[in-house]
Parts: C-alpha cells; sequence; structure tokens
C-alpha cells in the first residue's frame, strides 16, 4: 500500500513537473516571437524636424519641444527621439534649456526622457546666475515643472562652483535644484588667484 501511494506520489510530481515546463516552453516562445515580430516591423510613422509648442489658457508659451527626428512604433508606449531641445519658458522667456542626443516622449507628452550626454542650462536671470547641469539621464515632467534623475550629475554655477552628486530633484516653479547623495562641492576663489599671478 505505501509503495503504491509514494509511485502515485511520485506519478503526481513528474506529471506537474512536465506541465510547468510544457507551459514556460509555450510563453518563451511566446515572447520571443513578439520580440522578433517587434524588431521586424518599421515605425508605424516618423516625423523629421519635429517641432510641438505647448501654451498656457492665455496663449503664452509654456515649452516647447523639438528633435531631429521622431519615430513612433505600434508595439511601444513611447516615441523615439533623435537629438532633442526642450525649452522651459517663464514670463515670455526661455527660462530653461535642456538638449541630449537621444530621448523618448512618453505617456502622449506628459513626460520626457532624455538620455546620454543631457546638458540643461538655466539662463541667467537679475536674482541668479547662470547655471548648467550635466548627466547621462534626466527625467522632465513638464506639467509639474519637475526634471528628475537617480544618475550622478555636475553642476556648474558661475562664476566658479561646481558641485557634484548621485540623484538630482529640480523644481523648475521654485528654481530650487536638490542633490539627494554623495553631495561634493569645488569652490575657486577668483580673488585668491589673481593675487598669487
Amino acid at each position: 500500500m505505501v509503495n503504491k501511494l509514494s509511485t502515485i506520489f511520485a506519478l503526481f510530481l513528474v506529471l506537474i513537473i512536465a506541465f510547468i515546463t510544457y507551459w514556460l516552453k509555450n510563453e518563451v516562445e511566446k515572447e520571443l516571437l513578439i520580440k522578433d515580430t517587434n524588431n521586424v516591423s518599421g515605425p508605424e510613422f516618423y516625423l523629421r524636424k519635429f517641432n510641438s509648442v505647448q501654451t498656457k489658457k492665455n496663449g503664452d508659451v509654456k515649452f516647447k519641444i523639438s528633435a531631429k527626428k521622431m519615430e513612433q512604433y505600434d508595439y511601444a508606449e513611447y516615441a523615439i527621439l533623435d537629438k532633442p531641445n526642450f525649452t522651459k519658458y517663464r514670463n515670455k522667456k526661455p527660462y530653461t534649456y535642456i538638449k541630449s542626443n537621444s530621448g523618448k516622449v512618453i505617456s502622449g507628452g506628459d513626460e520626457y526622457l532624455f538620455s546620454d550626454n543631457v546638458i540643461l542650462t538655466r539662463v541667467k536671470t537679475k536674482k541668479k546666475r547662470e547655471m548648467k547641469l550635466f548627466t547621462d539621464q534626466l527625467d522632465i515632467l513638464p506639467n509639474l515643472d519637475i526634471i528628475l534623475t537617480k544618475k550622478p550629475v555636475k553642476i556648474i554655477q558661475e562664476p566658479s562652483i561646481e558641485i557634484y552628486g548621485v540623484g538630482m530633484k529640480y523644481d523648475n516653479k521654485e528654481g530650487v535644484v536638490k542633490l539627494l547623495s554623495n553631495v561634493r562641492v569645488r569652490y575657486d576663489n577668483p580673488t585668491k588667484k589673481s593675487k598669487i599671478n
């Protein structure tokens, strides 16, 4: 009796393992077929010299986004940008410029992901000096006026401040940049340099 039960139990276990193996094999084959189909198919549409402007209710420009080329694929939930540029406006004037080698339009334009040699420039104002930020990736949320990254960043603030950190949140409304970790600051005093020379 014990031998029959152990044999039935072993047979039952073998059947379960066979069923799971068969199911996994089918799932992997489906996934490979989808990837092959996606790689073979070209873009649904593409635009050269893509340019888009979003305005406020009163007609003032809120931001502009442009790219050398934009490609939209059927299977993707985003559009791919080549050499994108993003310009944020404040008081009818450009306030922040962002450019990179590549990017994505996500959620129909609610989010832009810039990558590969990203440079953010905040223009000089009466209260603030020009600031440049360098990183490998920026997540731009234009409707919230927030820019984020988890990557290392380098900030150059005129006249002679360099700031390094990992991770950043830039609240464009407030004009406040918050570095999230590993922050280091290098400050060169130009008056000391001139006295030495």
